[in-house]
């Protein structure tokens, strides 16, 4: 039987991906700033999304118990939106999505260390499978990876901490008014500790520019905002998040159609395909 979720599940598939195009896009071009970028996505993003929360019912976050965690998540994330944005200038869109999915095994190593969750043969499998889609992305230029791949595993290691922290905070506080707020604070801390970048943000207000930074943060805010949409829609939370990821692929091949990154098309299939079912296994 057809259920609502279903488009919600897919529009968040396909947004994702296309998202991760309109980033590489945007920062191939040499003469883009990664921070100046990161920091005008941020706050482009909480736009879309606070409106978004606003008509949802947007419930004010509990700093006085929790502002820690909302600190430390925020922070993580600010360098994680960072080190994506650079990352995005020396790697593709496809590899991007496939290092940035090893996030996940640090998610599931503190959740082991730090929650108690569970650890057995199934996602033992699926932690090999990561890690051989990584070997097998690069196994053979491993003396020729570029600082590229370093900010995407520190992007990559960044997130997976910072999902951790989210979930501590997440069984207190409203998901939907809690996206908001981890896309304001990042864009805060950011701006903050990155001063003398503020005096460039008015060179992003060309037309071209500022087209794409609203393009890639309108489709990653649906994204986001299609992923809740359909747990609030009946979608079970073991069956989305598996499904989420299936961006994967579809970035891939849509890198390979509209950006030309055609550069070891069969080692990124094989690597998205084993990083696809490495995450399924492990949700």
């Amino acid at each position: 039987m057809f259920k609502l979720w279903y488009i919600y599940a897919a529009t968040c598939v396909i947004a994702g991906s296309i998202a991760s195009l309109y980033l590489r896009a945007m920062m191939k071009k040499e003469e883009n700033d990664p921070i100046v970028f990161s920091i005008v996505f941020q706050f482009t993003l909480s736009i879309i999304v606070s409106i978004f929360a606003l008509y949802k019912g947007f419930i004010f976050p509990p700093f006085a118990t929790l502002w820690p965690n909302f600190l430390f998540s925020g922070a993580l994330y600010a360098l994680g939106v960072v080190c994506n944005f650079r990352a995005s200038k020396y790697i593709g869109a496809g590899e991007m999505t496939i290092i940035t999915a090893s996030g996940t095994l640090v998610s599931i190593a503190l959740g082991v260390l730090l929650l108690g969750n569970p650890f057995g043969l199934v996602k033992s499998l699926g932690t090999v499978l990561i890690l051989s889609s990584t070997f097998i992305l690069y196994g053979k230029e491993r003396m020729k990876i570029n600082k590229g791949v370093w900010f995407a595993l520190v992007s990559a290691l960044c997130y997976g901490v910072a999902v951790v922290n989210d979930s501590y905070i997440l069984r207190s506080y409203n998901a939907i008014s809690f996206v908001p707020m981890m896309t304001i604070i990042p864009g805060l801390i950011i701006a903050i500790t990155n001063i003398k970048s503020l005096k460039k943000v008015k060179t992003i207000f060309q037309p071209r520019s500022m087209q794409h930074i609203f393009l890639y943060s309108l489709f990653y805010a649906v994204a986001a905002i299609s992923f809740y949409l359909s747990l609030e829609s009946g979608a079970p939370v073991s069956q989305m998040s598996p499904i989420s990821r299936a961006s994967i692929i579809v970035t891939v091949i849509l890198a390979t159609i509209f950006l030309k990154e055609r550069k070891g098309l069969l080692e990124k299939s094989i690597s998205a395909v084993f990083v696809t079912i490495g995450v399924l296994l492990m949700a």
